[in-house]
């Protein structure tokens, strides 16, 4: 197995690596990184099994590298290793289906004891990615092989379920459940279906949603915020200004004026 470390703290990491007890964990890999740019440079090239990183870092933060890992790499367990206690970091890291979310600082044999069982979760995971390629291999063959209608069937499926449920968990992994495919199939298809990935997908059906709702009265930024399926305040208004060029409230009072 392959673990990947993600903080911009070179102590931080090393800490990691003279502290865990490596001995128990079946890695035979272990790559660092510094910044949200790096862990997704190296993601690019080669697989990593489980993804332990900060929040804080010196370009985007470690929830927005987990949205990435689970638009790109969905078999990856991740899990987060912070000093913040927020709620609001707490709730987005549930909505990203993050494994675990770690305070510092930690016992490193609490850590180890962590880490093993993120382990398990990728044994599970990959025991029933087996089992979803067997189901793939039954559909194909009722379906012809597979052919380019039953594809589309399936990401159309998806497609429409986007649409109709924005503020639920709409993760690769679960989308995929739904359809009864493999994250990786689901990934392909949908991308070869609309030129996108599904996490673009379902940012750009979910940021339309939410300038929609803030030009309605009596809707506040939180609320649109979880109608949206964001939950997150804080990330909310970050994505929406990468989105908009603007923050919710400045686009809500142009709007409403």
């Amino acid at each position: 197995m392959r673990l990947m470390i993600v903080d911009d703290e070179v102590f931080a990491i090393q800490g990691i690596m003279d502290g865990v007890n490596w001995e128990v964990l079946p890695f035979q890999e272990i790559r660092k990184a510094g910044s949200y740019t790096q862990a997704v440079e190296l993601l690019s090239k080669e697989t990593v099994d489980v993804l332990l990183c900060d929040i804080e870092m010196p370009d985007e933060s470690g929830l927005e590298l987990i949205d990435w890992v689970n638009a790109h790499c969905p078999d990856t367990v991740c899990m987060i290793l912070s000093c913040h206690d927020e709620f609001d970091f707490a709730r987005q890291a549930v909505r990203l289906q993050c494994f675990d979310y770690i305070l510092k600082p930690v016992r490193y044999e609490a850590l180890t004891q962590a880490l093993q069982r993120a382990c398990g979760e990728w044994k599970d995971k990959h025991r029933q990615a087996q089992l979803e390629g067997y189901g793939q291999i039954y559909i194909d063959a009722m379906t012809g092989g597979g052919s380019r209608e039953a594809a589309e069937d399936v990401v159309d499926k998806v497609a429409a379920y986007i649409d109709t449920h924005l503020a639920g968990d709409l993760s690769v992994r679960t989308l995929a459940g739904i359809a009864y495919v493999s994250p990786d199939h689901l990934t392909r298809s949908f991308k070869k279906r609309f030129q996108k990935t599904v996490s673009d997908y379902v940012t750009e059906k979910r940021m339309a949603l939410a300038g929609e709702l803030l030009r309605r009265r009596g809707m506040t930024v939180t609320m649109v915020s979880d109608y949206a399926g964001f939950g997150n305040y804080s990330y909310f208004t970050e994505q929406f200004k990468k989105w908009y060029g603007m923050t919710p409230r400045e686009y809500q009072a142009r709007e409403r004026r």
